[in-house]
């Protein structure tokens, strides 16, 4: 376990010295949710506080960003020439991927803190249950949509261009034909079957059904529940597999 600590810190050590980038996202959520959020929440109807809505639905999007930092980061090491350096060093493959796991779990913490916060002070009426539930929630997002950019940074390592295009794409796919933005009672019946499949409809949704919303505007939560666990889970345990597979000579050209 220590040695997992000592990559974690390595690789956190560089990416918050210092941490402007997670600033700037707190910066552009608060922006966000004062101006756009509270002028949208007065042409909003059939919803009792968008803003509120906007904000859980911002978060999530931050969690989905973070995931894709994750992946996008595997990627730039393979062209740096850190992760044959990586794969080369006396460390089961099992810690090396718990040690990416670690960083990207920690990286979220930071990340949404600071939103997550402001949501709930904006929203007022919570539970430690409610609160531990949604958190747990996102944290399940997260790490289900990290191991599939992780999946996709394994095929991606000759070209960064190319994770950053697949990557952009599917982003757009996913947030769009999702509930961030808006219920899914509310969907047309095209869009509606496409939002099934977003993982984000299901995180939003959960985390929204824990922090009070009206459950008539949700999807089920036990589905939601299965089909997060399940991403998790199998995105996770594909990313493993394929670590275990990599040799140490691998290299972008």
């Amino acid at each position: 376990m220590r040695n997992v600590i000592r990559l974690v810190w390595f690789d956190l050590n560089h990416e918050l010295r210092p941490p402007i980038w997670i600033i700037m996202e707190w910066l552009t959520f608060t922006i966000q949710l004062a101006i756009y959020g509270a002028l949208i929440s007065q042409l909003v109807t059939g919803i009792s506080n968008y803003q509120q809505f906007y904000a859980i639905g911002f978060v999530v999007m931050m969690t989905f960003d973070m995931g894709s930092h994750t992946g996008r980061h595997f990627v730039e090491h393979a062209h740096e020439g850190r992760l044959p350096y990586l794969l080369s060093l006396p460390i089961p493959r099992s810690k090396l991927f718990l040690s990416i796991a670690l960083q990207g779990g920690i990286e979220l913490a930071l990340m949404i803190s600071v939103p997550f916060v402001v949501t709930l002070v904006l929203i007022g009426n919570f539970t430690i249950i409610s609160v531990v539930a949604a958190i747990a929630t996102l944290f399940c997002l997260g790490f289900g949509v990290a191991g599939v950019m992780l999946g996709l940074s394994f095929i991606a390592f000759k070209s960064a261009d190319l994770y950053t295009a697949i990557t952009a794409g599917l982003s757009s796919i996913i947030i769009r034909f999702s509930t961030v933005l808006y219920p899914f009672i509310f969907l047309p019946p095209s869009y509606a079957a496409a939002a099934l499949f977003s993982p984000l409809t299901h995180g939003s949704d959960l985390v929204r059904l824990f922090l009070g919303f009206d459950p008539n505007i949700l999807l089920n939560p036990v589905y939601s529940a299965a089909i997060l666990a399940a991403l998790a889970v199998s995105t996770l345990g594909l990313g493993m597999f394929i670590l275990q597979r990599l040799v140490e000579g691998v290299k972008s050209a």
